[in-house]
């Protein structure tokens, strides 16, 4: 059995409710020992988003810790992709027993290190960046499941142009005919990977998320500090969830 070379990863991650909402509706995990994490935001206010988020990130580090290493090893985008569609499965098996949760929902973006490698999936809009100070760069490596305002006359449907950018095309929940997106880049000592929740991508620049990584990406306690007192200081309005992994050497 090929067992992957292990990377020297340091997790490190922060959830707040925000300043605004009663409820913290984003729910994360980090499994260390299979350089495992994953992100979620519930979504449907009174609908029991944070339901929906727990069962999202629960059911797929669940899917992926449990996974033979070696299936995980040859095909892992497919499986995060198919962690997240089994976490699918999970929320809407529970809505077609509980009337109460009919309309819940979630994002949902799960990654895995292996050797030097990072690998991820995602439905909705909670990003996935790779931040790398020593060549002062930034990639979004995620895309948004959301509305898209070219395709809509800003004219004829004000309303909905001004909130294409929050409405999903994809989460869990939903349909059983789920497309996970996934993708897999080969990461450098010192990279930084940032999953995150919409709750910090609305309110952090990526140019910042960058800049504070420059200096402080060699403690990334600080850095996670720095990330969270930003967005409580341009107002907090939403949940802000987000997990930090760092390749040492």
């Amino acid at each position: 059995m090929h067992m992957p070379e292990k990377a020297n990863i340091i997790f490190c991650s922060r959830s707040h409710v925000g300043k605004v909402r009663r409820n913290n509706e984003d729910f994360l995990q980090i499994h260390q020992d299979r350089l495992i994490a994953a992100i979620a935001d519930g979504i449907g206010g009174d609908d029991f988003g944070e339901v929906a988020s727990q069962i999202a990130v629960d059911a797929s580090v669940e899917y992926l810790s449990n996974a033979n290493i070696d299936t995980l090893d040859q095909k892992p985008a497919q499986e995060l992709g198919n962690a997240i569609k089994y976490a699918n499965e999970a929320i809407i098996a529970i809505q077609r027993n509980e009337k109460k949760y009919r309309n819940m929902g979630s994002t949902l973006s799960c990654f895995w290190i292996t050797g030097k490698q990072l690998h991820f999936s995602w439905v909705g809009d909670s990003r996935i960046y790779l931040i790398r100070p020593s060549a002062n760069k930034i990639t979004m490596l995620t895309k948004d499941h959301t509305l898209d305002r070219d395709k809509i006359d800003a004219a004829l449907a004000p309303d909905l142009y001004r909130r294409a950018p929050s409405i999903l095309t994809q989460k869990v929940g939903s349909i059983l005919l789920l497309k996970p997106d996934t993708g897999s880049v080969e990461l450098e000592n010192d990279d930084i990977v940032l999953a995150c929740t919409d709750g910090l991508s609305d309110h952090v620049k990526s140019e910042l998320m960058l800049e504070y990584a420059a200096k402080f990406g060699d403690n990334l306690e600080t850095y996670a500090d720095l990330l969270l007192d930003r967005v409580l200081d341009c107002g907090g309005q939403d949940n802000v969830s987000f997990i930090l992994a760092q390749v040492k050497p």
